[in-house]
């Protein structure tokens, strides 16, 4: 076996993770947080590089100040920009970087795909060139190069439906979570974790929090836990 088969080892230690939820869940600054702990335990002494889709990094820099931190931003949602962003960490402009969100850059990347094929919706044939496509230019990079990624991304709800046994009707119902964008993008990263906002408000004391849970730590180390 020998030249075939190696130690297992860690021959990429670098952070890959995504945060999903709906608007105001936290996902930004609690990645943000992540970035600047990430930044002290490497020793880094670039910039955390960001890759903005909502134009909310602006809200970030006097948190980013605070820990003494640069930070430098690209405001954009097109593939090609991505594409750049990942080619100049791969080259050594950051060590981290940071994409806020990933939907809004799928969502994007399908308008040019329609834009190109002159079509306003999507055929089922269209997905055989536009999920490896995605893979190559997104997921591949993601996933394989030698930087630390976090990115965030917007939740929706999945359905399904099943028979009423009293009406003979079908009923639509939500089935669960998931992150707007390709199906499989969510669970690229090696830890995935879902956002939550919760509030009691018709109380005395008002008061608004946030949760994050591990829904996925190919460590096991904090699987499952909340935050």
């Amino acid at each position: 076996m020998s030249g075939f088969f190696s130690p297992i080892e860690n021959t990429k230690p670098f952070l890959k993770l995504a945060a999903e939820g709906f608007a105001g869940s936290g996902k930004t600054y609690t990645m943000a947080q992540l970035a600047v702990g990430l930044h002290r335990h490497i020793g880094s002494k670039r910039p955390i590089a960001i890759f903005d889709t909502e134009r909310a990094a602006k809200f970030l820099g006097p948190f980013f100040k605070q820990h003494e931190i640069p930070a430098v931003i690209r405001e954009s949602r097109s593939m090609a920009d991505l594409r750049e962003a990942f080619k100049l960490c791969r080259e050594g402009a950051a060590d981290i970087l940071l994409i806020d969100s990933i939907t809004h850059v799928w969502e994007d990347f399908l308008e040019a795909y329609k834009a190109r094929v002159k079509r306003t919706r999507l055929e089922f044939q269209d997905w055989g060139t536009i999920k490896p496509t995605w893979k190559k230019e997104f997921s591949e990079p993601f996933v394989n190069d030698p930087v630390h990624y976090l990115m965030t991304g917007r939740a929706g709800y999945e359905y399904g439906n099943e028979k009423n046994e009293e009406t003979g009707k079908r009923e639509i119902y939500k089935t669960g979570i998931k992150m707007k964008v390709e199906g499989e993008t969510a669970y690229e990263p090696d830890i995935l974790l879902l956002m939550e906002r919760f509030e009691e408000v018709l109380t005395d004391q008002k008061r608004v929090w946030r949760e994050c849970t591990v829904l996925k730590d190919r460590s096991t180390m904090i699987d499952g836990k909340t935050f």
